[in-house]
């Protein structure tokens, strides 16, 4: 995959705050020595390093097929899945290689190690180039199968109706594991742009000092961050290199969204909002600058290649303006499919190009689309697509019976006759599963589950009003 075909040598593609540069030159160099990982699964534990990152770029131009997880991943998940996927090899900090036989390091970069750690090799679709995780940091063992078209043309399309070109740099917010984060990387890394790489949040004052002296020129985040923003008085600070502000990961309250392009239009900035998913390797839609403030909660368009359309319950295209259906997307962009062991790696392409996104839409009379609900039971905490029923299973296995719902960035836990000593248990193991912050968390003690004649859960039914609040 050649991200910097048109770059010089000498052209950084991440830099750091502590001056520290990784060039295009030297992701060519690191890919010469890794040809050896071509067609080699390598599980990369990647956090906003610019050795890992640098490595991580190398490892895909080698050829090699990447499974991503979060550096942050707990040791059980991780081997969790190095036993379900049998990678050959591991791409990780290297303080974690001691937890391994360190006989079997094969190259170390910075602080990041290459780790041999099976011998067999695994049967690898010839198109699959990437391997990314479904539900945050549930961890759940499914991840997406993505191919080399899948990347490169969603990267093409972000960086078309972003304008992106080499003299854009982006500064790193999101984790690289994240769906949303990486395009990022990819989307800049294939105009020839350089990437400010920090794990600094925005409650640091190192990331903003970085911020100005690299001179930055978009932010992205989330909902959860524009809420900090707001908080940090974001509007007040000088940022002159600023350019773009992009949001995705969750739907936005319309009222924060036209502060937010309220301020960039003020101040000549472009403020995009987005929509995707990683089944579609990460954007879908976008809502243009100029319509970002009169449309606030619309996610706009189709991205460049992409389509969108609605189907009612029956399977037929509404042809019909502000009536709700399920949004179905088409696109080269489409993942492969699903894989939930190293046996789904061989399979090709099961969707042919379609997504049935789960998400009730409607579209107006100007073709823009705006997300009304959901069909399956899915949430965003803080920007992580959140599976309901493994948050149910993970608490089932530690002896609480339970029903989750709740919205982007709360999730409400009915649990049967407990204590508020116990909600207060749940919601700290739940927070720490998760690794999300408390107040994205809300315990209430139930007498029963609403259910239907047949006995299932009626989880539309569930309302804080029906328990008591204790944790």
């Amino acid at each position: 995959m050649n991200w910097q075909h048109s770059c010089s040598d000498k052209k950084a593609a991440f830099l750091a705050s502590d001056d520290l540069t990784a060039t295009y030159g030297d992701i060519r160099r690191i890919s010469k020595k890794f040809l050896f990982l071509n067609r080699r699964l390598v599980l990369c534990l990647l956090n906003n390093n610019i050795y890992g990152l640098t490595g991580y770029i190398g490892i895909l131009q080698a050829g090699a097929a990447v499974q991503l997880m979060s550096s942050d991943s707990n040791s059980q998940s991780i081997q969790e899945i190095i036993s379900s996927y049998r990678p050959s090899y591991l791409w990780l900090p290297s303080f974690m290689k001691e937890q391994l036989d360190e006989s079997n390091i094969i190259h170390e970069i910075g602080n990041y190690s290459l780790i041999k750690i099976n011998q067999n090799y695994i049967d690898l679709n010839s198109e699959l180039m990437l391997l990314l995780g479904t539900s945050g940091s549930t961890g759940s063992p499914k991840f997406v199968r993505l191919s080399k078209e899948n990347v490169l043309s969603n990267a093409k399309s972000i960086a078309k109706y972003l304008e992106l070109d080499q003299n854009d740099l982006p500064i790193t917010t999101l984790p690289p594991s994240y769906t949303y984060g990486l395009s990022i990387i990819h989307s800049h890394l294939l105009v020839g742009a350089s990437i400010a790489v920090t794990d600094k949040t925005f409650f640091d004052r190192e990331f903003w000092d970085f911020f100005r002296r690299g001179q930055v020129t978009s932010l992205a985040g989330v909902p959860y961050h524009y809420e900090m923003l707001k908080k940090l008085r974001f509007t007040e600070m000088e940022l002159p290199s600023l350019r773009k502000l992009t949001q995705a990961g969750g739907r936005m309250e319309p009222e924060l969204t036209r502060e937010f392009a309220t301020f960039a239009r003020d101040r000549g900035i472009e403020y995009f909002t987005m929509y995707g998913q990683a089944e579609a390797t990460a954007r879908m839609s976008y809502l243009p600058p100029e319509r970002a403030i009169t449309k606030a909660g619309s996610i706009g368009v189709a991205i460049p290649g992409g389509r969108f359309w609605l189907e009612d319950e029956n399977g037929q295209v509404i042809q019909e303006e502000d009536v709700a259906g399920e949004l179905v997307y088409s696109g080269p962009n489409v993942s492969m499919g699903y894989a939930s062991s190293y046996e789904d790696l061989a399979k090709g392409d099961e969707r042919g190009g379609i997504l049935r996104t789960g998400d009730l839409a409607k579209r107006d009379p100007d073709g823009d689309y705006c997300i009304v609900g959901r069909l399956k039971r899915f949430i965003k905490l803080f920007g992580h697509r959140t599976n309901l029923l493994d948050i149910e299973k993970f608490l089932l296995s530690e002896g609480y019976i339970t029903a989750c719902s709740g919205q982007d960035d709360l999730l409400e836990i009915y649990v049967l006759n407990h204590e508020e000593a116990e909600g207060k248990k749940i919601k700290q193991m739940v927070c720490n599963h998760l690794k999300v912050a408390l107040q994205g968390v809300v315990v209430y003690a139930i007498s029963e589950f609403p259910r239907n004649d047949s006995g299932k859960i009626q989880y539309g039914e569930l309302k804080p009003a029906l328990g008591a609040k204790i944790a």
